[in-house]
């Protein structure tokens, strides 16, 4: 995470101003990290960049022409209270009181415009800082933290009525003209729904998945920081170190109470502000309900419903395009076709992991133009980089027959004969395939190496293209 620089312009040098702007919707756009030193560092920045009045503003004055007021005194003051309301909402307990402080005196700050922009375009800059609110949780943020700043909170609900009579009204036009109708339809959206996170009986095909009839499935998603334990007729989330599988909703706001009643929101469940992961590593803000009971004695599970492993790859899979051939079916660039699975889900995580051991370039791919493909060489330790896909036990087993021609693995026949069990990861098995045998040692294509090079890139983005190389040509032998 690059470090933030902010000084106080007492003449505008537009390129610094820019530089600073930049920075600080960076730092928004970052996942809240307490344990991050860096991200902590630059949340201290911030806070002791606040004036007296609570602003944030780049300028030394607000003696300046009145659009470069807003952009370079008013937005930077919402960027800087939504980035402290989203750290705040995410981890209430690491907050100190001086941060506590900045964020209640920066919402009270941001309430001197109503959010609106200058001149002709005070609507679209309320659009805009609206915007960023959102971005940080507005909606979670009131619903549980509304006295924090009372004016705040009656400036958005103002807001909100505002938005939703120009929807009833159909007053999409701005003063120009022009028209805000996708952007008023947004955020009227955004404050009719809850995004929410659920992993047990409200899950697609569970006994009271009913109660989201109403809500649109956005898709499998992950929550980080939590263990999962069996309760008996549904399972229970509480602090930990795992991965927790499931399934993130938008739920409209007229449904969340019956939620938190089938949940015992306050006494068997509490509802928190978490960050959750799509299966394409998009990041959302959502509730999840979190259990308040005693765990102890109880059955320690990886998932509810659906048994999931880490399959780890480190050839031609671990580019994402390919893999997926092998589970919604296809041929990638040519290359031999592969039949979907019955589940044809997309992996739920994705993961850059290191195996403990070397790989090497053996057998000859017809696929291939007859050159090695990849595999382990087991015998001793080394390091290979691969990379984790989270996916059902099922779909492992559809890639394993896949790798074997269809059939499954067993010693003494196919390539990919041995599953080798590489341990636990986030509350899951981590396994890969391989043969224990060496296989005869035969040099890659360059096709094959092309792939597995975009591979690479993929997922560590870090890595230069001579460091993908030299590792690739160590694995020849």
């Amino acid at each position: 995470m690059n470090m933030l620089k902010l000084n106080k312009q007492s003449r505008p040098d537009f390129g610094e101003l820019s530089r600073m702007t930049s920075g600080l919707e960076d730092f928004l756009d970052a996942v809240p990290d307490f344990a991050d030193k860096a991200w902590r560092d630059n949340l201290d920045v911030i806070i002791d960049f606040q004036d007296d009045d609570g602003s944030f503003k780049l300028f030394e004055t607000y003696d300046i022409p009145s659009d470069a007021r807003v952009d370079f005194c008013y937005v930077p003051t919402y960027i800087c209270t939504a980035a402290l309301m989203k750290a705040f909402l995410l981890n209430p307990d690491a907050f100190t009181e001086k941060a506590k402080s900045a964020l209640t005196a920066g919402l009270k700050m941001s309430c001197v415009k109503n959010l609106r922009g200058h001149g002709y375009e005070a609507f679209k800059g309320q659009i805009e800082a609206l915007k960023l609110f959102m971005k940080a949780g507005l909606n979670e943020f009131l619903d549980q933290y509304s006295e924090l700043c009372p004016e705040f909170t009656k400036m958005i609900e103002g807001i909100i009525s505002t938005f939703s009579e120009r929807k009833s009204d159909r007053r999409f036009k701005g003063m120009w003209g022009e028209s805000y109708e996708s952007e008023i339809e947004e955020v009227n959206d955004y404050f009719s729904h809850r995004n929410v996170f659920v992993y047990g009986t409200l899950m697609e095909g569970e006994s009271n998945h009913r109660f989201l009839e109403n809500s649109t499935c956005l898709g499998k998603a992950t929550v980080e920081g939590y263990d999962m334990y069996d309760v008996g007729w549904y399972p229970a989330i509480v602090p930990g170190d795992s991965l927790i599988v499931g399934e993130l909703y938008s739920v409209p706001l007229e449904d969340i109470a019956s939620i938190d009643m089938l949940e015992g929101e306050g006494s068997l469940y509490a509802k928190r502000c978490e960050i959750v992961t799509g299966f394409d590593g998009s990041k959302s803000l959502a509730s999840v309900y979190v259990y308040l009971g005693d765990v102890s004695g109880l059955e320690r599970i990886p998932a509810w419903g659906e048994e999931y492993l880490w399959y780890v790859s480190y050839g031609s899979n671990m580019l994402y395009e390919r893999f997926m051939c092998y589970i919604k079916g296809g041929s990638y660039h040519g290359s031999r076709y592969h039949p979907p699975c019955e589940d044809t889900t997309s992996p739920v995580a994705v993961k850059a992991v290191d195996l403990p051991y070397s790989m090497y370039f053996g057998n000859f791919s017809g696929s291939w133009h007859g050159s090695g493909v990849s595999f382990l060489d087991v015998t001793e330790p080394g390091k290979a980089l691969g990379v984790a896909y989270l996916i059902t036990e099922k779909q492992f087993e559809h890639v394993c027959r896949r790798e074997n021609d269809g059939r499954e693995p067993e010693p003494g026949y196919g390539w990919y004969e041995d599953i080798i069990d590489l341990g636990e990861m986030d509350g899951f098995k981590v396994k890969t395939i391989t043969n224990r045998q060496l296989r005869d040692y035969n040099e890659p294509s360059p096709d094959y190496l092309d792939t597995l090079s975009d591979g690479i890139a993929q997922n560590w983005p870090e890595m230069s293209e001579d460091e993908i190389r030299d590792y690739l040509e160590s694995c020849i032998r």
